[in-house]
């Protein structure tokens, strides 16, 4: 059987039988060639017949298989003049439906990584992007809620030197649709460089009363970034500091140190590494006072 026109903005949740069993009347040489010959589905025209209501919101309904007999005959004897149905089994058709819903979401693109996807001294130069970035995808209400972006399949490169586009299918989950099937994948390729500059190491939540001072004073900072970006690096796009909170106060212990962070650090520089991690440190009172982490200095 071939289920058609349902109920307006209701998708199958459950599918209804694949196959009614016919009691027919006939003379023997028709039933038999309608068995051999006959091989494409009959139409069934959901909205065609009375549909009873078995939930309060109409999602499940019923129909009597009976009602569409004279239109199951009338089909059958497109091609078969003598056929008529006595009997459908089952007489009951019970249809679960879900509510349709449409909502437009992001397309995220799929790489698979390797190890020879760029040729030496390439990388990435930003992050891969689709046109269009978002796509309406249609379906039952309880998926399209949760639905939160749709994927392109997994794309594979090799050897990469420049920016490459691609179209590509999108991996639509079951039970959703979507009219667009396939998306342009832009991977911005560029040659990258190694740099390094030293920036200066700031204590933070310090109280107004008290100095810390790092030995060293200044963190050196390592990185790669693309030819396209390496003009835009400066020392003052990044921050080194160390957070006074972390200090024990109570502790003597000349071994004890503090751990270097970084923040703001811009997304187009890539394997940052910095050193020292941790340096050693003093607290000064601003009075001429010193108190030195395990002595005086």
């Amino acid at each position: 059987m071939k289920y058609t026109n349902l109920p307006p903005n209701r998708i199958l949740s459950r599918p209804p039988p694949e196959k009614l069993i016919l009691q027919l009347q006939a003379d023997g040489y028709t039933i038999l060639s309608s068995r051999i010959k006959y091989k494409r589905p009959l139409n069934y025209n959901v909205n065609a017949f009375a549909l009873y209501s078995l939930s309060e919101d109409s999602t499940s309904v019923y129909t009597l298989t009976w009602y569409a007999k004279e239109r199951l005959s009338a089909e059958l004897n497109l091609s078969n003049k003598n056929i008529r149905i006595l009997d459908i089994n089952p007489d009951t058709l019970i249809f679960n439906f879900s509510r349709v819903k449409k909502k437009r979401v992001p397309v995220r693109v799929v790489i698979q990584e390797t190890p020879d996807m760029f040729a030496k001294q390439y990388m990435l130069n930003g992050t891969p992007y689709t046109n269009p970035d978002s796509v309406d995808i249609t379906g039952p209400l309880y998926i399209i809620d949760t639905l939160q972006y749709v994927c392109t399949e997994q794309i594979n490169f090799r050897n990469l030197s420049d920016t490459i586009e691609k179209k590509v299918l999108l991996e639509i989950p079951a039970k959703l649709s979507s009219p667009v099937k396939k998306v342009k994948v832009t991977v911005p390729v560029d040659e990258f460089t190694e740099s390094t500059f030293s920036i200066p190491i700031i204590p933070k939540y310090v109280p107004d009363s008290l100095i810390i001072k790092t030995f060293p004073k200044n963190v050196d900072i390592k990185y790669i970034v693309t030819l396209t970006h390496f003009n835009k690096i400066t020392a003052d796009l990044i921050h080194a500091y160390v957070d006074f909170r972390t200090v024990d106060l109570t502790s003597n212990s000349p071994a004890a140190r503090l751990r270097i962070e970084l923040d703001t650090i811009p997304p187009f520089i890539q394997n940052l590494n910095f050193s020292p991690r941790n340096v050693e440190f003093i607290i000064e009172r601003k009075n001429a006072e010193t108190r030195s982490n395990g002595g005086n200095r």
